[in-house]
C-alpha cells in the first residue's frame, strides 16, 4: 500500500462566533491552541483508494459536504464514498456550512455577535468566506498527499480507553446530564498505524468516544483531543496523530467529573491537557504493546448510503408549548419561535438525511461511519453485526445534522432526545430510525461482502 499524511491550520485570525453552547453571548476572546484539517491518503494495492479527513470543527452541514466533496471530485477524481470527513466536535471552534443553501443546517453564522431570533436574521457571508478558505486549503492538502504517497504498512490495533463517560443518568425527576458509570459507552481504542518502507512511525490515528467539552473559556481550541494528538506528535518525532470522533452523543469526558462522580464540572486549560496526555498514554499502550497489530489489506472497499430519518408530525400547538415554558432556556425558546415560524411558511424540516458509509479493510478492521450526533448504543449495535471483524465506529462523519436518538433515549427523554428544536426540525424523531440505520449498515455490510 501506499499512504500519505499532513496537516494545515485552519484557525480564523479574526474573531468569529464559537459554536457548540447556547449561553454564548459573544465573539470568541483568543484563542488557547490552533485547529486543523489533517489529511490521510490510503491507497490499497487493491481496490479503493480512501481519503480520512479529520477537522477541529463543531460540525459541517451538508451544504459544506456537498461543496468539499465536489472540489475533491473535480481535481481528483474521489467519488463520494471515497472520502471520509469526520468532525472532532470541540466546542471551541465554529459549525460550517458551504455556498448553497440547498443543505444548510442554519440558525448559526460564525459572523453573528448574538444567537439569532429568526433565520432571516443569519448573513452567511463570513460563512462561505470561511469555507472557501477551508476548501481551498483541503484541496492543497490533497495534492499534497498525491505528491508524496510513499510505500508503506497499515496496521490497526485495540485497546480500552476509560476517556469518556455516559451522561445520561435517569432520576425521579426525569433523566438528566450527569455522570452515569452504568450508561451505555463504547470502551474501544482503535489505532491504525502507518508505517513507511524502514519500518519508522509516520501516522498515529485514533479513534475513540468523548465530547471535547472539558473548558469554560469562550476560546478556540482544538480541546483534550487535539492536546492528545499534540502529545503523541511529540513522542513519536516524524509522525503525525489524526484523532477519529466515535459515537458520542451522550458521553461525555470522565476528567469533567467531579470529585464525587455526581456531576460534571469544567477545568482549566492545563487540566484540559492532562486530559489529552491520559489519551495520549493509552494510545501508547496500543502502539508499544509487544502483541502485533493486524496489517490492513490487500484489498480495500468502500460504500455508502443515504436515508431519510422520520419524525413526529408536530404543529403549533406543541412549538407554543414550548415557546412558553419559563423552564427552558431562552435559546431553546428562541429555537422554537424559529422553528414555529418556518411551520407557518412550509419550509420547517419533516426529515432528517442521514449518510452512512462503510469502509472495510480486510479482515483487520470496518469502519462504520455515521452522519449526526450518534449515541453510544449505536456504536454497540453495529459492531455486534460484524462478528469477528473489529468495527470503529464513528460518529459527526459527512456531516453533523442534529442528535440521533436511539429508541431508549426516546422514552427516557432528556437533552438527546429534545435537541431537534435546536435545529429546525419540526417534531422529534421516531423510534423506527433506529432499526433502519442498523438496517442499513446490514445491507452496506453485505454489500461489501464483510
Amino acid at each position: 500500500m501506499k499512504f500519505a499524511l499532513t496537516q494545515v491550520p485552519i484557525t480564523p485570525d479574526y474573531p468569529v462566533f464559537l459554536a457548540g453552547y447556547g449561553g454564548r453571548s459573544a465573539k470568541r476572546e483568543g484563542v488557547v491552541d490552533d485547529i486543523y484539517a489533517k489529511a490521510a491518503l490510503l491507497q490499497a494495492t487493491e481496490g479503493d483508494t480512501l481519503l480520512l479527513l479529520t477537522i477541529d470543527a463543531l460540525g459541517g452541514d451538508r451544504s459544506f459536504m456537498a461543496g468539499i466533496r465536489a472540489a475533491l471530485k473535480d481535481a481528483f477524481g474521489l467519488k463520494p464514498e471515497q472520502v471520509l470527513v469526520n468532525f472532532s466536535h470541540t466546542h471551541y471552534s465554529v459549525y460550517m456550512t458551504g455556498e448553497q443553501p440547498t443543505g444548510r443546517r442554519g440558525g448559526y453564522s460564525l459572523g453573528q455577535d448574538r444567537w439569532p431570533e429568526q433565520d432571516s436574521d443569519v448573513d452567511y457571508t463570513e460563512d462561505i468566506r470561511f469555507f472557501r478558505v477551508v476548501r481551498e486549503k483541503i484541496v492543497q492538502l490533497v495534492r499534497s498527499c498525491y505528491d508524496r504517497l510513499e510505500e508503506g504498512s497499515l496496521r490497526i490495533g485495540q485497546g480500552v480507553t476509560q476517556v469518556g463517560i455516559n451522561r445520561r443518568l435517569r432520576t425521579p425527576e426525569g433523566t438528566s446530564m450527569r455522570p452515569n458509570p452504568d450508561g451505555p459507552v463504547d470502551r474501544d481504542l482503535f489505532v491504525l498505524q502507518l508505517t513507511d518502507r524502514s519500518g519508522s512511525l509516520r501516522g498515529i490515528l485514533f479513534s475513540c468516544a468523548s465530547h471535547p467539552t472539558s473548558l469554560a473559556a469562550n476560546r478556540i481550541s482544538a480541546e483534550f483531543v487535539g492536546a492528545a494528538c499534540t502529545e503523541l506528535q511529540a513522542r513519536y518525532p516524524g509522525s503525525l496523530a489524526l484523532f477519529l470522533q466515535g459515537c458520542a452523543g451522550d458521553i461525555k469526558p470522565t476528567a469533567t467529573m467531579d470529585a464525587d462522580g455526581a456531576k460534571f464540572k469544567t477545568l482549566p486549560v492545563e487540566a484540559m491537557r492532562e486530559a489529552g496526555a491520559k489519551l495520549a498514554d493509552e494510545v501508547a499502550a496500543v502502539l508499544d504493546a509487544k502483541r502485533p497489530m493486524a496489517e490492513a489489506g490487500p484489498r480495500w472497499q468502500a460504500a455508502r448510503a443515504d436515508v431519510r430519518l422520520f419524525t413526529e408530525p408536530w404543529g403549533a400547538a406543541e412549538l407554543e408549548a414550548l415557546i412558553a415554558d419559563e423552564g427552558l432556556t431562552e435559546y431553546r425558546r428562541r429555537a422554537a419561535r424559529r422553528t414555529l415560524k418556518a411551520l407557518q411558511e412550509g419550509r420547517v424540516k419533516a426529515f432528517v438525511p442521514q449518510e452512512i458509509q462503510v469502509w472495510s479493510f480486510g479482515p483487520a478492521a470496518a469502519v462504520v461511519a455515521l452522519e449526526g450526533e450518534v449515541p453510544a448504543e449505536y456504536a454497540l449495535q453495529v459492531k455486534a453485526l460484524f462478528g469477528s471483524t473489529p468495527v470503529i465506529a464513528l460518529g459527526y462523519s459527512n456531516g453533523v445534522s442534529t442528535y440521533i436518538p436511539t429508541r431508549q433515549i426516546l422514552k427516557d427523554g432528556g437533552y438527546e432526545a429534545e435537541a431537534f428544536i435546536l435545529h429546525g426540525i419540526r417534531g422529534p424523531l421516531v423510534p423506527e430510525n433506529e432499526a433502519l440505520i442498523v438496517g442499513t449498515v446490514a445491507l452496506l455490510k453485505n454489500e461489501l461482502g464483510i
